[in-house]
């Protein structure tokens, strides 16, 4: 229509400038009224222009500027010169933009009305028909009605090729938006990259792994990913499996599997958390332990009760000598050991699901350390820093008590060994961007070694020639069953500090 509109004034300037312009010395049946419709007609055309511009009521305007048209021209070709023709090429041409503005058979009316009008100005101006009228305005007619029959078989094709474009485009978005959504939310990490090694798209989980990065897209790889720009270059071929890496020290471990896309210069790259495929291993094997450890278990601990049994026996013989009992101890540590493994091996593979229930931490940790130190052979010393009496967790009660037993044990253990005093210090706070509450357990040993901070919760990795291996294991697995984390945090002044993360989905204050 704002095209149309255009045309439309266009040619109503036309019609007022030409008699002067170009100095026409052709008759004119009567100027007067020419140069009155020719003023109107460009006036009103003007005001199209700005009603085309809203899209408010379009099919009545689409019906009544046509008609106005077709008016104003019948009344230029009745004031104007003898010859119509022009004025008949004219009206065919507005009465097909009409069927392109309308699109339906109605809009013929219009060609109808034109070769109407055409009739009626001859008979006007000629005070009747001739006969050699007759056959020019039979073609004039013919051509007209010709013209909008096409027009209009046109214009009904373009409005269903516009239906089945719109509705493929429609089907197109909903599956951009749902290929994005699936990718977005797979656990696995994508990105594509150009061959210049542009980033041109990153899912959410890689944006996660490269350490949440402002405005990736468009970024080189080199600068984000280092390690993982080099192994993207060494790539040959199609495919390539690369190295496990860490895009920072927070970051997981990751798996890198580079595709080089067909028939383009785009390189696509999976990232897979190497941590949650080793877990995976992990709780496979011990899942199969723990099926064999159910199995031997009765059969292990009938021998091992009597062996333990009969050391306890022998060494409360008065013939026992001190090395004999020393001996006797070694075997009753060990028996004492054995029996713990099976215990935490059937623990683990029995594991329950956890029933998570509000917790006012004050409260809890008051409690438990009381209940703690109750059952403790030896005086300890465990500092708490202040907690705000109303913030709460959502935690499995049960659970919380097994993980902080065991990582208690674990710091007054570590502490006794470097300083010959049971201590543990606590510290409760909030991570200042995720607003997470955490919970720290700080002892006073000799600290891990960065390269061990990774290895002391796997199984079985143990320091300490007692111990078993899986108590820091089980402790992290019954946190990340409530939706918590258990982090080894690095301490400037020396000792280990363990961190529980609460989940962030539940924290805060009592209503």
């Amino acid at each position: 229509m704002r095209y149309y509109s255009l045309v439309r004034l266009a040619v109503a300037f036309y019609f007022l400038i030409s008699p002067y312009i170009f100095e026409l010395k052709l008759p004119f049946f009567n100027s007067q009224l020419y140069s009155s419709v020719a003023i109107s007609y460009l006036i009103v055309s003007t005001l199209l222009i700005f009603i085309s511009l809203s899209e408010q009521r379009f099919n009545l305007m689409s019906i009544i500027m046509p008609m106005l048209d077709i008016g104003f021209l019948s009344l230029m070709a009745l004031a104007g010169p003898a010859e119509t023709a022009g004025f008949a090429v004219i009206m065919g041409i507005v009465s097909v933009f009409a069927i392109l503005l309308l699109r339906h058979r109605l809009a013929l009316l219009y060609g109808l009305a034109a070769a109407i009008s055409l009739f009626i100005v001859h008979w006007i101006k000629n005070n009747g028909l001739a006969n050699a009228d007759y056959m020019d305005l039979s073609l004039q007619t013919f051509a007209i009605l010709t013209v909008s029959l096409l027009g209009n078989f046109l214009a009904r094709r373009l409005t269903n090729y516009e239906s089945e474009a719109l509705e493929n485009s429609y089907l197109i978005s909903d599956m951009h938006q749902l290929n994005s959504s699936i990718i977005n939310n797979m656990k696995r990490g994508i990105i594509v990259t150009s061959d210049t090694s542009t980033i041109l798209y990153i899912n959410k989980i890689a944006w996660y792994h490269l350490g949440n990065p402002t405005s990736p897209v468009g970024q080189n790889l080199r600068h984000l990913a280092p390690s993982l720009f080099e192994q993207m270059q060494n790539m040959q071929g199609n495919e390539l499996e690369g190295t496990i890496f860490k895009a920072e020290k927070s970051s997981p471990r990751l798996l890198p599997k580079f595709v080089k896309m067909n028939n383009d210069d785009k390189i696509l790259i999976a990232l897979e958390d190497y941590s949650e495929i080793s877990k995976k291993i992990q709780q496979a094997k011990l899942a199969s332990l723990g099926q064999l450890t159910a199995s031997i278990a009765h059969e292990i601990r009938n021998p091992l009760s009597a062996i333990n049994q009969a050391s306890q026996m022998f060494d409360e013989l008065e013939t026992t000598s001190q090395q004999e009992k020393d001996l006797l101890q070694i075997i009753q540590r060990q028996s004492k050991r054995i029996n713990n493994i099976i215990e935490n091996v059937q623990m683990v593979s029995k594991r329950k699901t956890p029933t998570r229930q509000d917790i006012l931490l004050d409260r809890f940790l008051k409690s438990f350390i009381h209940e703690f130190k109750q059952g403790l052979k030896h005086p300890a010393e465990i500092f708490v820093s202040p907690i705000d009496e109303e913030l709460k967790i959502k935690f499995d009660q049960s659970q919380l008590k097994q993980i902080l037993s065991n990582l208690f044990e674990n710091g007054l253990k570590y502490s006794y060994i470097n300083t010959k005093q049971h201590t543990i210090n606590l510290s409760i706070g909030t991570q200042q961007q995720s607003r997470q509450v955490y919970l720290d357990i700080i002892d006073q040993g000799v600290g891990i070694p960065l390269d061990k901070v990774e290895k002391i919760f796997e199984p079985f990795y143990t320091t300490n020639h007692d111990g078993t291996g899986l108590g820091l294991y089980i402790s992290k697995e019954l946190c990340e069953a409530n939706g918590a984390q258990l982090e080894s945090i690095p301490v400037a002044f020396g000792g280990a500090c363990l961190r529980i993360i609460f989940d962030h989905d539940y924290y805060g204050h009592t209503d």
